[in-house]
């Protein structure tokens, strides 16, 4: 509904809005507009009763129909301002189109389109009875957990239904899910299909252009909120944002104004969940995390993966109890917290062997090819001070982009599990291999060298320090790019 009102220009904004984007004053509560289709009968047969909701572009009427035994449905119109253009009217009659041909439970339906008699546009729906999931998480805070994973499972059942007929939702938020019949168990219906994307096969133009930002900033996606062409993922990544919420009572990006919001999700990463609700596993932190992710390929694929990947968490009745996550999969997610606890200490220690590593190879690089040049013989050595100016020059050297990467880490991935979990895997693998075939290289060396050759002294030949580092890092490398793990489903 937009609740908020401008004390200068009057403009009214939805509740998440707090200070007005044209005169930049604060938001004040705006009061309940009188309504002249209150008590009015629309095409002849919907007598409206009440308004029940209001959006940007439109408000939501509840509405008896004269002949059907006086049943309820629930009637949205366009504001007038907005029923004279074109392009809106499309996009209106394309939502009713998308709605009605979603066949799933978790989805509201859409059963009639017409005009009022001064040519606005209405869709007819079903008409819920219970109550918007944001008005019941400001009302509750943070919801159990076995609670917010059941709802948000179905919001994905009704999402993938929608996604199978090619229709994008693109502005998934908790107040476009009502939840129906009882509230301790309810049914969730994903609604308002207002700016939703459709694929249409027949090669009609689309009724949004790239460059255009449509959606609610909190729960927007980073590729949506540029203004790209967007895809199914978008879903995922609001429905991950509307899991954030439910289980922290905060949304993952809340600003005081709709443009810093954007700003953060193009920029910043969410506050963790386990830092704000600390009984969230950190193996549902994972779970969320990989659903926001800013990267589009790094999502889930599709939003049945997302629920399965929530199936674990959410807590069903089995006989007369209620079990727990826990006891349903212990080992599974069990080993999933615990690969998150060790991640960022992984990288520390990992990372600092990996960066000492580094300094001693390019230290004996460097004497090596300084010997190389002295003729490469058994005395051949650096001096005193040259070993203190290569030390003290390839520190200096690697301090730079060493405290460059701590800070890229700091900043992109110690917040975020999914990335932490993945970085760690990628130093373990890369680290291991060069540190082994550096090994493996110098004892290679030393048995032909002392056995084979019979000749100890040509240990110390300052090429096979050249050789052993060229080969550790091509291994690194190899172990970097050809052993990467596949991308989960």
């Amino acid at each position: 509904m937009l609740s908020k009102s401008c004390p200068i220009c009057g403009m009214r904004y939805p509740a998440e809005f707090r200070v007005c984007p044209k005169d930049a004053a604060e938001l004040v509560d705006a009061e309940a507009p009188a309504d002249e289709l209150v008590g009015q009968i629309v095409a002849e047969t919907y007598t409206i009763l009440r308004v029940v909701g209001e959006g940007g572009m439109g408000r939501v009427y509840e509405a008896r129909h004269m002949r059907i035994g006086g049943k309820r449905f629930a009637v949205k119109l366009l504001h007038p301002e907005y029923a004279r253009l074109p392009e809106v009217q499309s996009r209106f009659q394309r939502e009713a189109e998308a709605a009605a041909s979603i066949e799933s439970p978790y989805v509201g339906d859409v059963y009639d389109i017409g005009r009022t008699a001064d040519g606005r546009p209405f869709i007819v729906a079903e008409f819920l009875e219970g109550k918007e999931l944001a008005e019941l998480v400001r009302e509750r805070g943070p919801l159990p957990l076995g609670f917010a994973v059941r709802v948000v499972r179905q919001i994905c059942r009704g999402l993938e239904a929608a996604h199978a007929r090619g229709i994008v939702h693109r502005d998934m938020k908790p107040e476009n899910v009502f939840l129906v019949g009882d509230l301790n168990q309810p049914t969730a219906k994903v609604i308002d299909f207002g700016i939703s994307k459709v694929t249409d096969a027949s090669g009609a133009p689309s009724l949004t252009k790239t460059g255009m930002i449509m959606g609610t900033p909190s729960y927007m996606a980073p590729e949506q909120a540029r203004g790209e062409k967007v895809d199914h993922r978008v879903d995922v990544y609001a429905t991950g944002a509307i899991l954030y919420e439910l289980l922290t009572g905060k949304r993952p990006f809340d600003r005081p104004d709709p443009t810093a919001t954007i700003m953060a999700v193009l920029l910043e990463e969410p506050e963790r969940p386990c830092a704000i609700n600390a009984s969230i596993p950190q193996s549902l932190e994972v779970v969320i995390q990989r659903a926001m992710s800013k990267s589009v390929g790094a999502r889930h694929s599709s939003m049945r993966a997302l629920e399965e990947d929530l199936a674990a968490f959410e807590d069903p009745v089995v006989g007369n109890r209620l079990t727990t996550h826990r006891e349903l999969a212990p080992s599974a997610l069990d080993r999933k917290d615990n690969e998150v606890n060790v991640s960022r200490p992984t990288i520390v220690v990992v990372g600092t062997l990996g960066g000492l590593g580094m300094l001693f190879g390019l230290l004996t690089l460097a004497s090596g090819v300084i010997r190389l040049s002295r003729g490469g013989g058994a005395t051949a050595n650096v001096t005193g001070l040259e070993a203190i100016l290569l030390v003290g020059l390839l520190t200096l050297a690697l301090a730079t982009p060493a405290g460059f990467a701590v800070h890229l880490v700091r900043k992109n991935v110690w917040g975020n599990s999914t990335r932490t979990i993945e970085l760690a895997r990628t130093l373990r693998r890369v680290v291991l291999a060069a540190f082994v075939s550096y090994g493996l290289v110098a004892l290679t060396i030393r048995f032909v060298e002392a056995l084979v050759l019979r000749r100890a002294a040509g240990i110390a030949w300052p090429m096979w320090d050249v050789v052993s580092l060229l080969i550790s890092v091509f291994a690194g490398a190899v172990a970097y790019f050809a052993l990467r793990e596949p991308k989960q489903d």
